[in-house]
């Protein structure tokens, strides 16, 4: 989802992305319940925007809604990060020939990777500040959410969109290298050429190697207390 290119800023998305950076910053911490008096106060937002972010969040997987315990920020769990990214694999190499199908014959599909690639190359070599970090995150999901979308599988989509595939990125803030990163995208870049080349097994092969690889980037970087 995208929640870096709003044309206007609504006090929802001013309150959504303030929530994001005190999760990001450990301001929140991962279980601490929610108080949305607490946030007025902090941000100087009515509570009713406040309450829209958080519904937006709940969705993403950031923050879940506990009956008659209220809100809390999510957990991070390693064996449910390992399990999201087990179903990502799983989607993403079950409908190869649909996808290169899909990239074979749609030239805006090409051009929107290539843009996605070019971007996300841009932002890490000039990241100065936590906006760049969440916009690479913002990236590396829209390549992801692309690729399964050439699945042509309209249904998948939405199941794959309301994943949270990328919501252990605002625990891991400060953790990975910038080394780390490149990495990730220059594997993007394999998947793509792959794709360009039309070769099934390679797609399939990169698109392993570049999940078990975030799998194992995230395990070292997840912090541990």
């Amino acid at each position: 989802m995208n929640t870096m290119h709003y044309p206007t800023q609504t006090l929802v998305d001013v309150a959504y992305k303030a929530l994001k950076k005190d999760i990001t910053e450990r301001v929140l911490l991962p279980g601490q319940k929610i108080v949305i008096r607490e946030l007025h106060e902090r941000y100087g937002i009515s509570e009713t925007p406040i309450k829209q972010a958080l519904n937006r969040m709940i969705t993403e997987g950031l923050v879940e809604s506990i009956p008659r315990k209220g809100i809390k920020v999510r957990d991070i769990n390693w064996d449910d990060i390992a399990e999201l990214l087990d179903i990502r694999l799983m989607i993403e190499t079950y409908y190869v020939k649909q996808i290169m199908h899909t990239f074979k014959h749609d030239a805006t599909i090409k051009e929107k990777f290539i843009n996605n690639l070019n971007e996300h190359m841009r932002i890490i070599e000039h990241a100065v500040d936590l906006n760049d970090y969440f916009q690479n995150y913002y990236l590396d999901q829209e390549f992801h959410q692309l690729f399964v979308n050439c699945s042509g599988n309209k249904r998948l989509m939405r199941i794959y969109s309301n994943l949270g595939t990328h919501y252990y990125a605002y625990y891991i803030y400060g953790r990975q290298s910038k080394e780390e990163t490149i990495a990730g995208v220059k594997e993007h870049e394999a998947i793509f050429h792959a794709l360009v080349a039309q070769d099934e097994d390679q797609v399939r092969k990169c698109v392993e190697t570049h999940i078990i690889n975030a799998k194992n980037k995230i395990y070292r970087n997840l912090p541990k207390d």
